[in-house]
């Protein structure tokens, strides 16, 4: 038996659920074997105080070149957190040359939330990552990164009487960029969080729900994109497997808020992983 490989592109963290420390875990029960690539490496992410943190910049080009040497061939390349333009300018051939193979090329342009930029990440970060969002499959930006790849106003998004009209015109600007699908996710409606999916040009934008909980867990879109990732390789359509995803992260989430205090810890999703299989 084949087992398919996925280069995840992200950053490490040494504590916290968040980005490589997702999805290795939930991609490697759902079959699949993880190369990682790391991003940057730290102690901890970002939410806790002073973490030692390692830029990686420097090495993901001779990382990649050996991983062609080696003749290596991927079923997807699933990208998340970058460090810096540069990051981009590497992975941008990456991803067209897995383009060319006609692998899966998820993009998760993990830079913003709640209307605000991440400290580290730069306006120029944010054109860059719209160049990979436009090599990508499929692209899974929360709202606030939606609103910031297509030059939208988050404020008047979010005070928008028809919320849902004013993401799906983001979600079909993306698309006309080149994106081959897009995924907008977190859009909150009271005790519901909601997902826009829109699957080609041609489509008509579904919306997926599910019940919100109301704390906020560190790694909640790394744990989203990378379920989406197993579901799309083990063949599953973009609207079935986004249901599915939003059914297991809800699940995990309520689950972890019952068990935890402290959401910088992430979602508890390892009791879980059977439910991959």
């Amino acid at each position: 038996m084949e087992v398919q490989r996925i280069a995840a592109v992200n950053d490490l963290s040494g504590f916290g659920r968040c980005s490589l420390t997702v999805s290795i875990p939930v991609l490697s029960a759902m079959g699949f074997q993880v190369c990682p690539l790391p991003t940057a490496v730290l102690s901890a992410h970002t939410g806790y105080p002073n973490p030692l943190v390692r830029d990686f910049t420097a090495d993901m080009e001779g990382f990649l070149n050996h991983w062609e040497s080696l003749g290596l061939t991927f079923a997807c390349g699933y990208t998340g957190y970058l460090g810096n333009e540069r990051q981009a300018d590497v992975l941008e051939p990456f991803l067209r040359r897995l383009r060319e193979q006609g692998a899966l090329r998820l993009v998760d342009p993990a830079m913003a939330d709640h209307g605000k930029l991440y400290a580290s990440c730069t306006p120029d970060l944010v054109q860059a990552m719209a160049r990979l969002v436009a090599l990508a499959n499929v692209a899974t930006p929360n709202l606030t990164e939606a609103c910031l790849l297509t030059g939208t106003s988050y404020e008047d998004v979010i005070a928008a009487t028809d919320c849902h009209s004013a993401v799906e015109k983001m979600a079909r600007e993306l698309l006309a960029g080149g994106c081959g699908a897009v995924v907008v996710t977190g859009v909150e409606s009271g005790d519901i969080i909601e997902n826009c999916v829109l699957a080609s040009a041609d489509a008509a934008p579904v919306w997926v729900s599910g019940h919100r909980v109301d704390r906020h867990f560190a790694g909640t879109g790394d744990l989203f994109a990378s379920v989406l990732c197993g579901w799309l390789l083990r063949g599953k359509g973009l609207e079935e497997a986004v249901n599915r995803t939003v059914g297991f992260v809800c699940r995990t989430t309520a689950a972890t808020a019952e068990w935890q205090e402290n959401g910088q810890d992430g979602i508890a999703f390892e009791p879980f992983l059977r439910e991959l299989n």
